[in-house]
């Protein structure tokens, strides 16, 4: 799920590396299809903006504005080369939806901008973000179990949860996350198939700024640029997600920083899923099937925890990691 996001955030760094692709550009550059719906703020809204968060886009807001109007639209284009129908769905029922505030004046979490940034990827690399990563990313840093799609002879070894875990059936347009099209779907913002081992080595690259077993695949410069915050301490901060069975909005308790894919564990973290031993130069990210990495420079440590979220407690997903990552840093004594 999410932990998909800060190996997106780096196939996008690929690019801007090769001189591609351009963070502080509007990405109607890129995603001109969502341009002419004489939205509000629209065209502030840079490609950085979607790596943290400060797109003005409510995922929530953005829900209810497809299910009002996706069985009244006049009938759209069909995917692009390489596009997943989902994708091309996802983007062309959002056009004219309102943004929520102007960009840059409230961080507020969105899937959809990387699901944008995971289709930016395609667009401007020409190659379908699985097999762009593959090439820039799992190959050279030998992350041989990590794939955006699938392949169906590794489908057996995907782990499930029970048939009535809370999950499994998602209120609105989601089908759940144990539905066999998350193996299809390409998806940016949380359509990773990975294991432990594989995300340890893919926070040791970025512990090594950018580099791993002799092969660099970011340059510290980019590395550098997306673990540190890029939201300012006054702007104000909403985690909203929905209640997987009745569809209200949770908002979660935040603060600390959000990088370029990352949740920076700074001053004012209060998210109940992170640990509070950490040092303040610490970033990682979480997902909702239980999945989690983090950094720790100051401790030389990248951390991995993978578990099946079996319930929900207080509406909220509950998988002891911070748990795990109190006791994992107390560990540490030299």
């Amino acid at each position: 799920m999410s932990a998909s996001k800060p190996v997106t955030a780096a196939a996008i760094m690929c690019l801007v590396e090769d001189g591609l692709l351009g963070l502080n550009r509007s990405f109607l550059d890129y995603v001109p299809e969502l341009d002419g719906q004489s939205v509000a703020y629209l065209e502030e809204v840079r490609v950085g903006d979607l790596l943290c968060h400060l797109s003005g886009y409510d995922d929530m807001e953005l829900a209810t504005y497809r299910v009002k109007g996706h069985h009244d639209r006049a009938p759209f284009p069909g995917p692009a080369d390489g596009q997943h129908e989902h994708t091309n769905i996802a983007i062309r029922t959002a056009g004219g939806a309102p943004l929520h505030s102007r960009p840059a004046s409230e961080m507020n979490y969105s899937n959809f901008g990387f699901t944008l940034l995971g289709d930016i990827v395609r667009r401007v690399s020409g190659k379908p973000l699985w097999q762009f990563a593959h090439e820039r990313l799992f190959e050279p840093l030998t992350m041989v179990d990590s794939h955006y799609a699938l392949p169906r002879a590794l489908r057996a070894r995907r782990v499930f949860r029970k048939a009535d875990a809370p999950g499994n059936e998602v209120f609105g347009l989601w089908r759940g996350m144990d539905d066999e099209l998350n193996d299809d779907l390409d998806s940016g913002t949380g359509g990773l198939a990975t294991t432990a081992r594989d995300m340890a080595v893919f926070g040791q690259m970025l512990l090594n700024g950018g580099i791993y077993g002799g092969r660099r695949v970011l340059s510290p410069a980019s590395v550098a640029t997306m673990t540190r915050s890029h939201v300012l301490p006054d702007v104000p901060q909403r985690f909203l997600v929905p209640d997987v069975t009745t569809g209200l909005t949770i908002e979660l308790a935040t603060g600390g920083g959000y990088g370029y894919g990352l949740f920076c564990f700074e001053p004012g973290d209060r998210f109940e899923g992170n640990g509070s031993l950490m040092s303040s130069r610490s970033y990682g990210h979480g997902g909702l099937g239980g999945a989690c990495f983090w950094v720790d420079p100051d401790a030389e440590l990248v951390a991995v925890y993978f578990s099946v979220s079996p319930y929900y407690d207080r509406s909220v997903f509950h998988m002891q990691a911070d748990l795990f990552q109190n006791a994992l840093h107390a560990a540490i004594v030299a």
